[in-house]
């Protein structure tokens, strides 16, 4: 039987959300690999397969931050999800470009890493939104809005231009969702809890998620489907029980204990009750904080409400508190390292759900309100994005300096190209530490400043030629298909 007109658009509109997406994630690409969580996993998953040993052995490239000790051996800090997908990645760029030991090689595995996961990650979750909205009750309006501000108006941009495993376990969590709501057999709560238990191995707040999911799948289905969805997650929970057991002495023993280094100092790791100052700082701070970059999120509360009155008691009701948990938890687990993170990433989990419980919202607000909650909230993420690796404190400050020094123009253009080149540009002129802005007007009077204006203005065509290019794809993407041409009806005799 062939698909409905509607269930093809539907799928028209995923595949075109994720090229668009992707293509937009490609040329916005940041190849600086900076993050420890990053390096670590990309470690493990380059040592593994040299080795043959699930350990870390170029720790010495990052400072062995996020690296921890089960025993003698230095092994992967963060869960092992991330480690584990970047293999089969290795295994084919070792076929090709051979093996890897040093840090320009890390920094090329990390580009291609970034585009063959992180990008498709995000660009896949953004489909899931999508569809999720859809099941909301969203019609098509609504579910594009949702789907493309979570594609460009969250950290989604962020962790697709860079390797992160917060959207990969962002994209197995709404996956988990939508099997376990959808409509099916058995198999599908199965791969459900298969898949909410799974997000924990990748980011282990994710996997808070599975105990709601269950929920859910028992008020819907019954016991006999719960049990089908117990059946799926426990196996990543036997999994990562006996990959703690293996490593670090006991099932319940994660690897945050034996770190190697821990951030300011701290002299162990644990909780606390919530940090106020976290709790404020996760949503407002200039430093990620989620409802500041984010603002159309706020809509999700209303979209929740709506699906409560609905029908949808128990799917908003677990969204809620999921995200209530991870704010809650995550203030407290960082309670120790106040000026190291703001907990913004920690809530990421939940935004795709957010996002599309925000849908039907979307397509009902008043016009000129949604588009002022969508242009703040794109222009608010892009404007991080395009800063990169971001050392201050004053984040949005350093942020728009760079955005108005390189042009607005993603990474790529305006410090890769020009490294690439072995040119210099007004930009990264301005960006050296030792030079200010004023100086560089001054060189502008003279051959070497003219210089610096012919390398930006070579940087500028080459991103207007680029940007043009992606306008023509990006058009023949959401193009209407041309309707077949037929013949013209003959005549009738007389």
């Amino acid at each position: 039987m062939s698909a409905s007109p509607s269930a093809r658009a539907v799928s028209g509109d995923r595949s075109r959300l994720f090229l668009t997406a992707l293509l937009v994630y490609a040329v916005c690409l940041n190849p600086l690999l900076a993050n420890p969580m990053t390096w670590s996993s990309l470690d493990a998953a380059v040592s593994l397969v040299e080795t043959g040993r699930w350990q870390v052995v170029h720790g010495a490239l990052y400072g062995d931050m996020d690296v921890a000790r089960a025993g003698e051996r230095a092994v992967l800090g963060p869960p092992p999800g991330l480690a584990v997908t970047l293999v089969p990645l290795y295994l084919a760029w070792r076929s090709v470009a051979g093996p890897i030991a040093t840090r320009e090689a890390f920094q090329a595995l990390h580009v291609v890493a970034t585009l063959a996961i992180a990008a498709v990650a995000s660009a896949l979750a953004a489909g899931e939104v999508a569809a999720l909205a859809g099941w909301l009750g969203a019609s098509r309006r609504g579910r594009l809005w949702a789907a493309v501000l979570f594609a460009f108006g969250t950290p989604a941009f962020l962790f697709a231009t860079r390797l992160f495993k917060e959207n990969v376990a962002a994209l197995v969590l709404i996956a988990a969702f939508r099997l376990a709501v959808m409509p099916g057999a058995s198999g599908r709560r199965v791969a459900a809890g298969l898949l909410a238990g799974g997000a924990g191995l990748v980011a282990y707040p994710a996997g808070l998620l599975a105990p709601g999911l269950a929920l859910v799948v028992a008020v819907r289905d019954g016991g006999r489907r719960l049990g089908a969805f117990a059946l799926g997650a426990l196996v990543p929970l036997v999994a990562l029980a006996a990959y703690n057991a293996a490593l670090f002495g006991r099932p319940w023993r994660f690897a945050y204990a034996s770190y190697v280094n821990l951030p300011e100092a701290a002299p162990s790791v644990g909780w606390q009750w919530p940090s106020a100052s976290v709790l404020l700082n996760s949503l407002v701070h200039q430093r990620e904080g989620l409802l500041l970059y984010s603002p159309f999120l706020v809509l999700a509360a209303w979209g929740l409400r709506r699906a409560w009155r609905e029908g949808r008691g128990a799917e908003a009701a677990v969204t809620a508190a999921f995200s209530l948990t991870l704010w809650l938890l995550s203030a407290a687990w960082l309670a120790r390292f106040p000026t190291s993170f703001t907990g913004a990433r920690y809530l990421f989990a939940a935004v795709p759900l957010l996002a599309a419980f925000a849908g039907p919202v979307l397509e009902r607000l008043d016009a000129r309100l949604r588009w002022t909650l969508g242009a703040a909230s794109v222009a608010l993420t892009y404007l991080v994005v395009q800063a990169g690796h971001i050392p201050e404190p004053a984040a949005l400050v350093y942020a728009a300096k760079t955005f108005v020094s390189g042009g607005g123009l993603p990474v790529l253009f305006k410090e890769t190209l020009p490294a690439w080149l072995g040119i210099e540009t007004l930009h990264t002129m301005v960006a050296r530490g030792d030079v200010s802005a004023r100086d560089v007007l001054a060189l502008l009077a003279t051959p070497a400043g003219w210089r610096l204006a012919l390398g930006q203005a070579l940087v500028v065509t080459v991103a207007a030629a680029t940007f043009a290019g992606l306008a023509l794809a990006l058009r023949a993407v959401w193009s209407p298909p041309r309707a077949p041409l037929t013949p013209a009806a003959e005549p009738l005799a007389r």
